[in-house]
């Protein structure tokens, strides 16, 4: 056994080792090492799990198509109604049916929705009490960490919200659920605007409002991770923001997969489909998230100039999520990282 365990160490230095130049200086962390990657199970065992779970497999990816025609069938209909406090409404029940759904048919189960620990936090508590989970207004600005199109789905689901995603240079792209969901599987980010002088969360924040769009979660990082650390967020992506608690404030929210078994749901290498179909062929996952309302976010940035605000908010939600750091690492990097992969996988099925 202790040759066995020595062996299992040695291949995960050797894998720490090769990529290395992708991690963050101070820390170590890698932010796009998949959580499986060193992950072996023995003949007889994927044997049985390719005889038990490759039917299940199919009949999730069938389930997940029906819930993502539902959603974009829903989400073509709801144009047609005008008035925003009527089409929102309907809108939110759609979506919620359909995401769920969509979570359920890849095995992802919400296990739970804490508050955050203030102390934890080392934030002041509010003085005023009753907050709820997933309590955002229209127009609020929510911060979320990114790992995968579940994000959107689960989010998609707790709060309706409208989406941004920085484009290539930073600057924030407003898209639907079905836009979400496409560039959160994207394997590069979107192109920059043209004109972009319009566009700013501000600007973004008071059409949702204004509109009865929902609240506006943020994928600051600008691409996914493995949940183990916070990235470095671009200037541009919040650039324009006068006030992190102008037009409805903003609220800050993080989730936690589980980080065990043959695959995860943190999608940092792969094509969209194949993410899609290894998830389904695992027997399940687990979801978690952790909310700082937008009520105790306005205190935390008080008395701080503006230019150190979204370092503070950077800050803050690392710390809501268990185990993480903040790394000096871009989403730039990432192109990188899976270039890189897919020819080390290249060359090691070649070799084999």
């Amino acid at each position: 056994s202790s040759s066995s365990s020595s062996s299992s160490s040695s291949s995960n230095s050797v894998a720490m080792e090769k990529y290395r130049q992708f991690a963050d200086g101070g820390t170590g962390v890698n932010p796009f090492t998949p959580l499986w990657s060193n992950y072996k199970s023995s003949l007889p065992v994927r044997a049985i799990k390719l005889i038990v779970m490759l039917p299940v497999a199919v009949a999730r990816l069938c389930l997940f198509s029906v819930a993502l025609l539902w959603l974009g069938i829903s989400e073509f209909l709801c144009m047609f109604i005008p008035l925003g406090i009527v089409r929102y409404p309907i809108y939110r029940l759609l979506t919620y049916v359909g995401c769920g759904f969509a979570l359920l048919a890849l095995g992802v189960l919400p296990i739970g929705d804490t508050i955050a620990d203030f102390r934890r936090l080392r934030i002041m508590p509010p003085k005023v009490g009753g907050q709820r989970v997933f309590d955002a207004k229209s127009g609020t600005v929510v911060l979320a960490n990114h790992q995968g199109l579940t994000d959107v789905l689960y989010l998609g689901m707790r709060l309706c919200p409208t989406f941004i995603f920085p484009a290539a240079d930073g600057s924030p792209l407003r898209v639907s659920l079905m836009g979400a969901l496409r560039r959160a599987g994207a394997r590069r980010p979107g192109p920059a605007l043209r004109n972009t002088e319009d566009c700013t969360l501000s600007n973004h924040a008071s059409w949702a409002k204004g509109g009865w769009r929902g609240p506006m979660v943020v994928f600051a990082e600008g691409t996914r991770t493995n949940g183990s650390c916070v990235l470095t967020w671009k200037k541009r992506t919040v650039d324009g923001l006068t006030s992190f608690d102008k037009v409805a404030g903003t609220a800050l929210v993080t989730l936690e997969y589980s980080k065990a078994g043959a695959y995860t749901p943190h999608h940092t290498v792969g094509t969209a489909f194949r993410h899609v179909f290894w998830l389904c062929y695992q027997p399940w996952h687990t979801v978690s998230s952790v909310w700082l309302p937008a009520s105790t976010v306005t205190p935390v940035l008080k008395d701080k100039p503006l230019q150190e605000h979204p370092a503070v908010l950077r800050s803050v939600l690392t710390r809501m999520l268990p185990g993480a750091v903040e790394v000096d690492v871009p989403s730039d990097k990432h192109l990188d990282f899976m270039a890189y992969w897919d020819a080390s996988q290249s060359k090691r099925y070649k070799k084999n």
